[in-house]
């Protein structure tokens, strides 16, 4: 198809008048009235029309530059985004109970609810470009490590300390250690860095029994900002966590037998169906947000309690 007006191939930017005549932009849509005899009659349909339009192509240029900056909680905010265009989408119910048949605007304004479905797949099925990082592991201790560990790094700090690597000590604890694993843990964005450093620890470490290695490594897309080692069992539906996330159930999807037991255990019990709509408990919230996951991945339709 081609702009009435400059003959251009028009893309989905495209936009119509009320007589159903489509132009690649508004600017070419005003040079048409402004060059002819050609007046656009006030519609009722109009203003939904351009606010829908304008919102679908609002989500088309947007959405995926505004997931890559989420720094956490990523399947989650896959989940708002697909909630509103769900909103936006049942806002315009009547044109589609109607399939549009009021009208060019009112054709338009159905087919943007299919488009938005359309965008709604697309954006389901993305998964972020993950940032590497780079991690001289020596220890898989959490939090506080045993005497024994702690009496070896207090060793090599001391000895690094002593053979003239003081600022490089410093820098390491200051700028790299790991948010979660203490002792010998460092973590570093650029390879050449973090094998200089895995260098100058190498001599240090071994000498007290510390085994260190340098692997790649993301960092957990829920809440929790640990990193660890680009595993193959740190995945939930393509999305990368930590074990302790992974554990927690509230990622990822059902399968097709766990999703049909969920929905009718609540469909025919109306007291934990209160529960659930409700949100009396704190598990309620990310339970439906991993029903309606699980709906959109499965094609199954939404329950209403779940909404």
């Amino acid at each position: 198809m081609s702009c009435e007006y400059c003959l251009k191939e028009i893309d989905e930017k495209y936009m119509i008048d009320s007589k159903g005549n489509q132009f690649c932009s508004e600017h070419c849509l005003e040079e048409y009235v402004e060059d002819g005899e050609y007046s656009i009659d006030p519609h009722p349909y109009e203003d939904t029309y351009l606010l829908i339009r304008s919102s679908y192509i609002h989500l088309l240029e947007s959405w995926e530059k505004s997931l890559q900056k989420v720094t956490e909680d990523l399947e989650d905010a896959v989940d708002e985004l697909m909630e509103d265009i769900d909103e936006l989408i049942d806002d315009h119910y009547d044109f589609i109970f109607t399939e549009g048949d009021d009208g060019p605007y009112a054709w338009e304004i159905y087919q943007y609810t299919i488009k938005l479905r359309e965008l709604q797949k697309q954006i389901f099925a993305w998964r972020p470009q993950r940032k590497t990082y780079y991690w001289i592991s020596g220890s898989d201790h959490y939090g506080i490590i045993d005497a024994n560990e702690e009496q070896k790094h207090e060793k090599i700090c001391a000895e690094l300390y002593l053979n003239g690597y003081e600022e490089f000590l410093v820098f390491l604890i200051d700028q790299h250690q790991h948010p979660y694993h203490w002792g010998v843990n460092y973590i570093f964005e650029r390879r050449d860095m973090a094998e200089e450093a895995l260098k100058v620890l190498l001599p240090f470490c071994s000498k007290h029994g510390v085994d260190v290695s340098l692997m790649e490594a993301h960092k957990c897309e829920a809440h929790c900002g640990d990193i660890l080692e680009a595993d193959a069992d740190t995945y939930v539906n393509s999305w990368f966590y930590c074990y302790s996330c992974k554990e927690s159930d509230k990622h990822g999807v059902f399968t097709l037998q766990e999703l049909e037991m969920e929905l009718a255990y609540y469909d025919n019990d109306e007291e934990e169906r209160q529960v659930i709509i409700y949100e009396r408990e704190d598990w309620c919230a990310p339970f439906k947000r991993k029903i309606k996951r699980s709906c959109r991945a499965l094609n199954y339709e939404i329950p209403l309690w779940a909404d």
